[in-house]
This record gives C-alpha cells, structure tokens and sequence, in this order.
C-alpha cells in the first residue's frame, strides 16, 4: 500500500479531466464500492436463503438505517472538498486538521443517533409483517452507526489527494471479511457459532466497519502524513469544524428529506405487503449491483472538480463532464444484459421456489424501471458532483425540497389512489433522479463558481 506524496496539484500523470483520469482515479473507488455493494448483495442474498421475513425486514430496516447514516456521513464527505481545495491551492499543512473535525463529528454522532433511533424504530415497524426481523437488524445497526461517517472522514484525507488505492485495498478486505461472517453469524456453525439470523447480520457489518476504519486511522497516521499533512493535529478548531459542517449542513438537511421521502415510500409498500413488499425487497437488493458505479464516479468527479476549482482551472469542468458521459453510457449499455435481456436469470439467485406467474412478471417490468433508474441516477450524480465541488449548497437545498413532490406524493397516488402496479414504484424513482438531473445540470451551465470572490476565497482557505 505504499504510495508517494506529492505537492503537485496535479492528481494524475493523464490529462487533467480526461477520460483516462476520470477512470485512473474513480475506478479504485468503483470497485471500493462495487465490494461495498457485493457485501450487502450477499447480506441480503443470505438473508433471502435464511427467510423470506428476515430477507423483507432487513431490506426494509436498511432504509431507515440510511436516514440516520447517510445525513451525517454527506457531511462529513465534505472534508474531501476542503482536502482537494487545500491540496490544489497547496496548503497541505491545513489538510490534517481539516480531517480531524470531521472525525469528532462522527464520534460525538452517535450522541444524537442512537436515542433517537430508540423513538423511531418501534413507529416505522409497528404494525408490519416484518417487526421482529426489522427491529432487531435496526437495532443493531444503531449502534454501529456512527462508524460510517468516521470512515468517511478518514477516507476522504485519501480520496481529496487522489490515493484511493489504500481505500481500495483497504475495503477489499472489510468488505471481504463482512461477507465471510455474514455467512458464518446468519447461518452459524453447528456445535461452535450459533445461526444469528438478521442479528448476526447486522454485527457482521459492524465488526468490518470497524476494521476499515482502524486501517485507514493507522495509514492517516503514518509519519510522514503527519510531517506533510498535519495528519497529528488532532485538537478541535471551531473555524475549521464550523466552515464544512456550515457547507455539509444543507447537504444533510437535503439527505434527510431525500431519504424521508423514501423512507415513507418504503412504509407504503410495506405496508401493502404481497407483490408490493417483494418488489421493494427485490428492488432494494437489486440496487447493490449498480449504483455503485455512479457513486464511485460521483467521489472521482467531486475530487477532479474540486482540485479544479482549488487551482482556479474552470476550463475543463465541462470536460470532466464529458468524460463523466461516456463512463454511464458504457455503464448503461452493459447493464441491459442483466436487467433487460435476461431478468429472468437475474432474478433466480433470490428464490429457492420461483415465485408464481403473475409475480414475477411485475418483477421483470421492475427490471426494466431498474435499468432506467441507473441511467437517471447517473445523470443526477454527473450534475450533483460540479454543484458539490462548486459548494453551490443554497441551490441545492432550495431544489431538494421539491424531492416529496417528484418522488413521495406520486407514489401515494400511484399505490394508493389509482392502484398501479408494485413494479411502478422503480418508474417513478428513476423520472424523479430525472428531473433534479436536468436541474442541476442546467443549474451548473450557470458557472457559479466562477462567481467566487477568489480573494474572499484564499481567505477563507487560509483560516
């Protein structure tokens, strides 16, 4: 894992922006996340073989769990733009202690989570088929919570300088030892490890999450990150602490309702049971085989955009965009072998005893919603990484407040009001990621960044 420093601001040997450098530096993260992805695939996989109960309240609980993740962790991601800010403008010196405000945040996180999280459970779960399964993997999880935004943090001391060879490696063996004692704690061992259902999948993924992270602290403070990154400035600055919590705040507060809204689509079909339950499950499982690809993308471009904008290059931000293109069109295009020319081998792996007729039909139509979900969401991630990088955060949050109406108040009337079928809920996801796609996008032609006071800006750097 050994890996050379530099003080360049140039984060590859490629052209800056290029297609080889978006994919030098965003296929690392890629496959860091398809091994993310491959681990929950194989959870709910497990889970799928182990019971259908425990396969539907788990993909069900996964839900909930991400609204106590996802927010926190969007704003300790921002830590990775300072980085790439700091390193393109080289202020090396600020980048440690940049890291380290954002490791307190995840710690002091679980303050706030895990009582939370004592409220919320028993009222998104009562009254469903799947409380018992449900509760015990939230539960669970809850208290491994605040581990995904430290590993967050960390991460990003790597992923803003373009190192993500450590993240890869690192997360290969995490992830592979997740999916080992998924195995091992869900069906258990006779005679040494009892079966563990949903509870040992859960601590399967708390017990890697904790060792992805210990690596990644023991590598963030290797002498000479300290010597060039400060990487040992580890005392709490509320400057540095205030100017990204202030910048991931609207990020959280938009994660929050983003995930709101599909946290309350996910109780809709829960609720409904029967097809709609099986196509959320199944949809939910699906979504680790391919979103991985636009996310591991989305850190590469925020990383590439950022370093831009910290070295004031705005010439080849709609040049990593082009490059962004031709990396999903590639991506959709192979992606149809599985979801649109054989749903039917793909949907396989998940029953022991095929589903009837009628059943799997709405899941092959769901296939097809998923592969244009994929598509939509692409787009969202290529227009989202230049508004992040650009710390466009008033627009953004101004736009994400439209998420209920493009995304929860369809699905109400779709299931509830006008009796669509279980597989439309995909549909109406994939024109939702759409619709802020193309806002964003337009939002982006605007160049804001280019507004930036850049003496306002190297002061705000150098505090």
């Amino acid at each position: 894992m050994n890996e050379e420093n530099t003080t360049s601001s140039s984060l590859t040997k490629y052209p800056t922006a290029s297609l080889r450098e978006l994919l030098v530096l965003g296929l690392p993260l890629i496959l860091s996340l398809f091994s993310a992805s491959f681990m929950g695939f194989c959870d709910r996989l497990y889970l799928a073989h182990y019971s259908l109960e425990a396969w539907e309240g788990s993909v069900s609980a996964g839900y909930l769990c991400m609204l106590f993740q996802h927010p926190i962790i969007r704003i300790t991601s921002m830590a990775q733009v300072f980085v790439g800010l700091y390193y393109g403008s080289k202020r090396l010196d600020r980048i440690g202690s940049t890291v380290w405000q954002m490791i307190w945040l995840s710690l002091l996180s679980i303050c706030i989570t895990l009582p939370i999280s004592w409220l919320v459970g028993p009222l998104f779960f009562g009254g469903t088929a799947i409380k018992e399964h449900a509760s015990i993997y939230f539960n669970t999880m809850m208290l491994f919570n605040f581990l995904f935004p430290l590993g967050t943090a960390i991460a990003s001391f790597f992923i803003g300088q373009g190192r993500t060879r450590i993240i890869l490696m690192t997360t290969l063996f995490a992830h592979g030892l997740n999916i080992a004692l998924d195995y091992v704690f869900i069906f258990g061992i006779k005679g040494i490890i009892p079966s563990m259902g949903t509870f040992g999948a859960a601590l399967a993924t708390g017990v890697s999450q904790s060792l992805f992270c210990l690596i990644l602290f023991f590598f963030f403070l290797r002498k000479k990150d300290k010597e060039l990154y400060g990487t040992h400035k580890y005392q709490f600055d509320s400057i540095s602490f205030w100017k990204q919590f202030r910048v991931g705040l609207p990020r959280a507060v938009a994660r929050v309702m983003i995930l709101g809204a599909w946290v309350a689509i996910s109780r809709i079909m829960t609720l409904k049971g029967g097809d709609h339950l099986i196509v959320l499950t199944v949809g939910g499982t699906l979504i680790f085989l391919f979103t991985f690809i636009n996310d591991g993308m989305c850190q590469a471009m925020i990383t590439i955009a950022s370093n831009l904008l910290g070295a004031r290059d705005y010439s080849n931000i709609w040049k990593l965009a082009r490059s962004g293109l031709v990396v999903l069109f590639s991506a959709t295009t192979l992606l149809a072998i599985p979801y649109l020319v054989y749903p039917s081998f793909t949907l396989s792996f998940f029953f022991i005893t095929p589903p009837d007729p009628t059943t799997l039909e709405i899941l092959k139509r769901a296939c097809i919603w998923l592969w244009l979900f994929f598509l939509c969401y692409g787009l969202h991630c290529i227009s989202l990484s230049l508004i992040t990088a650009a710390r466009d955060v008033t627009f953004y949050m101004l736009s994400i407040c439209l998420v209920w109406f493009t995304s929860y108040l369809p699905a109400y009337l779709g299931m509830n009001v006008f009796n669509w079928s279980a597989d439309k809920v995909w549909l109406i996801m994939a024109l939702d990621s759409l619709i802020f796609g193309v806002l964003f996008f337009l939002r982006a032609s605007k160049e804001k960044w280019k507004e930036i006071d850049q003496e306002s800006l190297t002061r705000g750097l150098s505090n």
